[in-house]
């Protein structure tokens, strides 16, 4: 062991037997030691990392030993320095990602003029096309609504054609006039029995000019004056009624037939 390596073990060595007759002194007697008022200084630790520790040699002939004067105590008593933790390593940062770079976009071709002006005109065109179109379309759409139109007023007019002409069919502008009305005839039984009176009769004009119909409104009182008068009007004869289109139509009559005997 060379001299700077023996050098720290024996100031170890005093250390340690220093603190042994400290400690024994403090067992066995009571030791006074008047400290100064200065504050205490902070002790300081020893890095023994360094020492290299390997086999002592074999020691020499012990010299007699001297004893050094006791070092003042500390307040504190010492200790042996304890290990430095040992530091770990971090973790190396990961690399920041790289966002990977776009491919550079491909230049458009260059587009020809002529090819160009060929695709103008063409669009030219179909926009004309386009409005002849529309134009076409609106042209039809008014022809519909003129259509549309005039078949309302048409339709309008056959209405109101159809209304006069039904009012021209009611309107009766000649009633029926006698061809043949012959007097009915005095039931000679009733002469006899003295019986007389009015039959009023109800009775119906056709297109023909025939009573197409007749009964009694209001009787004689006398059944054979009344059957007199019926089969007397079923003989009649008549012009028929006319409306104001000239058709002939049908026209019903009330009339009173009297029997009277003189």
């Amino acid at each position: 062991m060379n001299s700077r390596s023996s050098q720290p073990l024996t100031w170890i060595f005093v250390a340690v037997f220093t603190a042994a007759l400290f400690a024994g002194a403090l067992k066995w007697g009571k030791i006074t030691i008047e400290l100064p008022d200065t504050p205490p200084e902070q002790t300081a630790f020893i890095d023994l990392s360094f020492v290299e520790f390997q086999e002592p040699a074999p020691k020499p002939a012990p010299e007699p030993l001297v004893t050094p004067d006791p070092p003042a105590p500390n307040p504190e008593p010492e200790h042996m320095p304890e290990p430095e933790p040992i530091a770990q390593a971090e973790p190396e940062p990961a690399p920041p990602e790289v966002e990977p770079t776009p491919p550079p976009k491909p230049e458009p071709p260059k587009i020809d003029p002529a090819i160009l002006k060929k695709e103008q005109e063409a669009q030219a065109a179909r926009e004309r096309e386009l409005a002849r179109q529309r134009e076409l379309a609106r042209k039809q759409l008014e022809e519909k609504r003129r259509q549309k139109l005039a078949a309302q007023k048409v339709e309008a007019a056959r209405r109101k054609a159809a209304a006069a002409r039904a009012a021209a069919k009611k309107r009766i502008v000649s009633k029926p006039s006698g061809i043949n009305q012959p007097k009915p005839k005095y039931p000679s039984a009733a002469r006899r029995a003295g019986q007389q009176g009015t039959v009023t009769l109800s009775f119906t004009v056709g297109t023909s000019g025939t009573v197409t119909s007749v009964r009694v409104a209001k009787s004689s009182g006398h059944s054979l004056l009344d059957n007199a008068a019926l089969a007397a009007i079923r003989r009649w004869r008549f012009k028929p009624a006319r409306n104001a289109l000239g058709e002939a139509i049908s026209y019903s009559y009330t009339l009173p037939v009297p029997f009277r005997l003189r």
